[in-house]
């Protein structure tokens, strides 16, 4: 698998240890005959493909009935025409290789005709003949082409006597499919196909968040209900601490500078690496010896320099979400609005726009389906808060240079270092997203039950080493729940962050929400709560928590939150 896994992305593969047990999983399941498909979400430079080729290369290596194809949607879907010969040209080269081999050559009609005809097996023989005679045609039935595409791993696994894990990555591009003429919808007809099959089983996979979402969980689409969710998030610190280590060997006993990277790189895979990457070159070519202040460095160099990569990646995310908008300059003035004063809500960037609600309303829904902002209790957050850095000074036209000279170097990181500290309240997540850097930090520790407002449990809680935590919605969208945690045991946590103690109804309608998906129930509100809501908790084993509360716990697990 080396042209589609290089060696030196295996050696910096890191973690993933739950994500990967489920696909295993998924994949035990299907080769006993209970196939559950699956959607994995995660921003982009997350690692998802990452993920899924190291999936691909542990299956590869368990079990030859096993055929895993990986198809990268975005890069198949300029047409109907191409998608056919991308999709059936993948399951050529997974099935006939089990990728050992150059993939391009099966992704070109004609040598694809050439390597299928040439097969011993029937099913390749007349699939691909029928696609080169399809194709010869003056006028192309795109349509059956779908068809025979999405038909071709079904009648190959049965043929062989094999299981087919098909990995679609970056699925929404399919939608791009229905422009052409002549194009029914072409995820209803992957419905019908999916329907038909036992044999194979689809994980989907995207960045675009928001659109796959919509997609498998919006009751109009044809794929409603039909994936289980996935949902790929940022490096723990100890995950950080291992691919920088990885990536910088002789760092491996610096807690503090270790504890830096992970604090400015928000635990994001790519970040990582960048930051580490400009390290190891200031090292070599400025002789700056790598400590705490240098990571604050490469960060700034990496973020605000135009030789930075994680530069040239905001600016590729800004750019390509908003070319293609209608109110191109209103959406600029949204971001940078939000970026100088996270958390308004509809009616306050309404007036701050001088427009109406229902306009302004349309321009955040556009931006949060391109996955810029996120919505949580009716205010507006950015989803990476090192874009949003990136996006507040690149507009105030703040750039530094790729290696400032040696002399001014640390005055000029002192300098953005104290204008860095001076936003770090604007640039702190949501309250949700430090809720989850406290959770994130629990590894097994007992903990003090006088620093929770109401803990119905003995003089001190275990903290369980979550493995995954994320928010939740029920299928029907009816119910949804902050945070859902789990290792074994399950926690559910609701986040009230107002001026006003939390109530009695606001509990129980909690308890209701979340009796059934977790056996702790942990409910945080910053105002407190009302002596029936307290008492209420105490009947129920809910632990409470205030704005105090939280900061204590933070400070007893030495957590520092990620700005």
């Amino acid at each position: 698998m080396d042209l589609i896994y290089p060696k030196n992305l295996r050696k910096i593969f890191t973690n993933r240890d739950y994500e990967l047990k489920l696909l295993q999983h998924l994949r035990t399941q299907h080769q006993q005959g209970n196939t559950q498909h699956s959607v994995l979400f995660g921003l982009r430079r997350i690692g998802k493909t990452l993920l899924l080729k190291e999936f691909i290369k542990r299956a590869l290596k368990d079990d030859e009935n096993i055929i895993p194809v990986y198809i990268d949607f975005e890069e198949i879907t300029s047409s109907p025409e191409n998608f056919a010969i991308g999709y059936i040209g993948s399951v050529c080269f997974w099935f006939l290789t089990r990728g050992a081999a150059n993939p391009e050559d099966y992704l070109r009609l004609n040598s694809l005709f050439s390597l299928g005809m040439s097969s011993n097996n029937q099913i390749i023989r007349e699939t691909v003949d029928y696609l080169h005679q399809e194709l010869e045609r003056t006028k192309v039935n795109r349509a059956d082409l779908l068809r025979t595409a999405f038909n071709f791993p079904e009648l190959l696994a049965q043929a062989s006597q094999k299981k087919f894990v098909m990995i679609l990555d970056e699925f929404q591009f399919i939608q791009l499919l229905q422009n052409y003429q002549g194009m029914p919808d072409p995820i209803a007809l992957f419905r019908a196909h999916l329907e038909r099959q036992d044999n194979s089983l689809y994980v989907l996979a995207g960045s675009a968040i928001s659109v796959l979402n919509r997609l498998v969980t919006d009751k109009q689409s044809p794929i409603f209900l039909q994936f289980q969710k996935m949902m790929l998030r940022p490096f723990r610190k100890e995950d950080t601490f291992k691919l920088a280590i990885k990536l910088l060997p002789h760092i491996q006993h610096d807690t503090e500078t270790l504890q830096h990277i992970h604090q400015f790189s928000l635990g994001n895979p790519f970040y990582i690496s960048q930051i580490c990457q400009r390290l190891l070159q200031m090292e070599t070519l400025h002789k700056i010896a790598i400590t705490p202040e240098a990571v604050k460095q490469a960060f700034l160099i990496e973020t605000l320099s135009s030789q930075g990569k994680i530069f040239d990646y905001c600016r590729y995310i800004y750019d390509t979400s908003l070319q293609r908008a209608k109110g191109y300059g209103a959406l600029k003035s949204i971001l940078q609005l939000l970026a100088e004063d996270e958390g308004l809500n509809l009616a306050e960037i309404a007036r701050r726009m001088k427009v109406t609600p229902p306009t302004a309303s349309e321009y955040l829904r556009w931006l949060m389906e391109v996955d810029l902002i996120l919505e949580r209790k009716k205010s507006y957050y950015f989803e990476d808060a090192v874009f949003k850095y990136w996006l507040l000074h690149s507009t105030r036209g703040i750039e530094v240079d790729s290696m400032p000279h040696e002399d001014d170097a640390w005055g000029l990181v002192k300098k953005l270092d104290e204008s860095f500290q001076q936003i770090s309240s604007q640039l702190g997540l949501a309250i949700e997203g430090k809720i989850f850097q406290i959770m994130q930090s629990f590894d097994g520790q007992e903990i003090e039950k006088n620093l929770f407002l109401e803990c119905p449990y003995k003089d001190k809680l275990i903290l369980p080493n979550f493995k995954n935590i994320q928010p939740y919605r029920s299928p029907d969208n009816l119910i949804e729940i902050d945070l859902l945690a789990e290792d074994g045991e399950k926690w559910a946590v609701e986040i009230k962050w107002k001026n006003k103690a939390t109530s009695l109804q606001e509990l129980k309608k909690f308890l209701m929400n979340a009796k059934d998906l977790a056996e702790k129930l942990w409910f945080i509100s910053k105002s407190g709560f009302t002596n029936a809501a307290i008492e209420f908790a105490k009947v129920n084993h809910i632990l409470l928590s205030d704005q105090t509360s939280i900061e204590a716990i933070a400070k007893r697990l030495g957590v520092r939150f990620v700005r």
